[in-house]
């Protein structure tokens, strides 16, 4: 059965940035939800705050995409607006987390791979099992602050290298580099070396462009 959202409400400022984000689409929002927090509260009511800093794309038109072929019983709070928990079952054991994202209607989310602040978080199965995510979650409105799964600004801005690369656990468009993750964070499911390495020369580049644009001013 695919949960509705409940009506509208009024924009708070996290909502209305958080909004503005998702609408922007799946590969744009993967990107800068790096950094932004999953707060989880629990049943037996402990909080759980946690950030997130691995994430994988999928918009609209991707074959990998549970949503490629239309709306069905399974996927369709895919279609819901920006802003639902879209959770679903692998292996018929693990649970996974995604973000609806992009207009209402169309099909596309990101899906959640890895958090810090929270030990035993890199991996989606991993993260849902600690923050006891199941698919009694799947609608859930993750900007409204009165659910126990929200989604919410980052306290300071993100710093460190972001990694670009491709996905993991797919069989199709398998060479699509739309899986980001933050260098260097312990709540990273699988570290590619060479995108590393890669990142480390660019962000060096940069460096080195940046001190001497200043030296020559």
């Amino acid at each position: 059965m695919v949960r509705e959202m409940p009506a509208r409400r009024p924009l708070s400022l996290n909502r209305h940035d958080a909004v503005r984000l998702l609408e922007r689409g799946a590969v744009e929002a993967a990107r800068k939800l790096l950094g932004w927090r999953i707060i989880r509260r629990l049943p037996s009511g402990e909080t759980l705050d946690t950030r997130i800093v691995e994430i994988e794309a999928y918009p609209p038109g991707d074959p990998a995409s549970h949503a490629y072929r239309g709306r069905t019983g399974r996927n369709g709070v895919m279609f819901n607006r920006p802003g639902a928990a879209y959770v679903y079952r692998i292996y018929g054991m693990y649970w996974c987390l995604n973000v609806v994202t992009g207009d209402e209607g169309i099909g596309e989310a990101v899906l959640i791979r890895g958090l810090d602040g929270v030990d035993g978080c890199d991996g989606p199965g991993k993260l849902c099992r600690r923050l006891e995510i199941t698919g009694d979650d799947d609608g859930t409105d993750l900007l409204d602050t009165r659910s126990s799964i929200r989604l919410c600004r980052p306290k300071r801005l993100l710093r460190h290298p972001i990694v670009t690369t491709t996905r993991i656990g797919i069989s199709k468009a398998t060479d699509e580099r739309l899986r980001f993750y933050i260098a260097g964070s312990p709540g990273v499911s699988r570290r590619d070396r060479m995108a590393e390495r890669v990142k480390s020369k660019e962000v060096s580049s940069d460096r080195l462009a940046g001190r001497q644009s200043t030296r020559y001013r």
